[in-house]
């Protein structure tokens, strides 16, 4: 059992980097750090100047990916998407850069109001489930199963 549970946390290391390359490129694909810029800083403080101010100040006047200036491990490490993706690894999401608020502790004091709304409907749908389940079951070949599976079937069909 230990041998499956390590098994399972070595697949998530992959996935975790899989996710987090995937939305960078997604993020970056819709946003270039001078869009971002220009949104920021609005129509009256919009020089190239400050657009460059705002780039440094945030880290994001280096490459986006690969760093071909940059030497050895600098390559990788020197570049945006590592520098903002590394600190996520730990659960540390920073400031966001509209109202500089911790990004962290708005999620955690949303956390629980989110959790105390949602575990109601878990309950009343695990014992549902649940006891569905047991009723067809328990009628297992009779005209019961035959259309417990068959309203499954179609239930599951539904888009949520």
């Amino acid at each position: 059992m230990l041998s499956y549970i390590i098994k399972r946390l070595l697949y998530a290391i992959p996935i975790l980097i899989g996710v987090n390359v995937l939305t960078a490129l997604l993020f970056f694909y819709v946003n270039s750090p001078d869009d971002m810029a220009r949104v920021m800083l609005g129509e009256k403080n919009l020089t190239p100047e400050a657009i460059e101010n705002w780039k440094i100040e945030r880290g994001y006047d280096k490459p986006l990916a690969l760093n071909t200036k940059a030497g050895g491990l600098g390559v990788v490490t020197e570049t945006v998407f590592f520098e903002k993706s590394l600190p996520l690894m730990w659960f540390e999401f920073g400031q966001s850069d509209r109202e500089n608020k911790d990004i962290g502790r708005e999620i955690r004091s949303r956390a629980l109001p989110s959790f105390l709304v949602a575990l109601p409907t878990f309950i009343i749908g695990l014992i549902t489930y649940l006891t569905f389940a047991m009723l067809v079951a328990f009628m297992r070949g009779t005209y019961v199963d035959m259309w417990g599976v068959i309203l499954c079937v179609l239930i599951m069909s539904i888009s949520g």
